[in-house]
């Protein structure tokens, strides 16, 4: 498990890049028929949720726990889908050979730096990971890692996901995972 959850992640980066600004900013524009400034404050969006309802305090338990996964993995699947997306756009003009090179070298890196955290995972935080990559990037993990290394590769990975209960050829269905889905619109993702 620990290895897949390695390979998984060793596929992307954790340069993590925030698009959202931390302070409301405030424009201004001149009215030239009334000759009056008209202020405009972009403020960011806030998500309201309404409380949940469990049926007991096992429900209320494990849905904090998945909350708290997510929180843990999050990082990891932003910064994995900014290297997929990094990876495409850099290796969309180069040579097979160039290519391979370029994804090992961003392979290199990314064990040198996160070996340790991605190992640190257990296999319920593993498996949300998968789910929520699968989520963000549309695609499944095991075209992934067949796009990237090559299939004997992505079957030796999946073979050792099924052993730990984790599908890397699984689509990820919002209907089929509502508690996923509402922990996510929860902490605003």
């Amino acid at each position: 498990m620990k290895k897949t959850l390695l390979f998984l992640f060793l596929l992307f980066n954790l340069k993590m890049t925030f698009s959202q600004q931390l302070f409301p900013t405030v424009q201004k524009n001149n009215d030239k028929d009334n000759n009056q400034a008209i202020y405009h404050i972009e403020l960011n969006e806030a998500v309201i949720v309404a409380p949940q309802m469990f049926a007991n305090d096992t429900d209320r338990y494990h849905y904090n726990q998945l909350k708290y996964y997510i929180k843990t993995v999050m990082p990891y699947v932003n910064a994995s889908s900014q290297l997929f997306s990094e990876i495409n756009t850099a290796t969309a003009n180069m040579s097979k050979k160039m290519r391979k090179k370029y994804i090992k070298s961003k392979e290199k890196e990314i064990k040198a730096n996160f070996e340790d955290k991605l190992t640190s995972l257990n296999i319920t935080q593993g498996r949300l990971l998968v789910k929520l990559i699968n989520r963000q990037l549309n695609t499944n993990c095991f075209d992934i890692i067949k796009d990237l290394k090559n299939p004997f590769t992505a079957t030796y990975y999946q073979a050792w996901a099924k052993l730990n209960g984790i599908n890397l050829n699984e689509h990820y269905q919002p209907e089929d995972n509502p508690d996923i889905e509402r922990a996510m619109r929860s902490l605003g993702y």
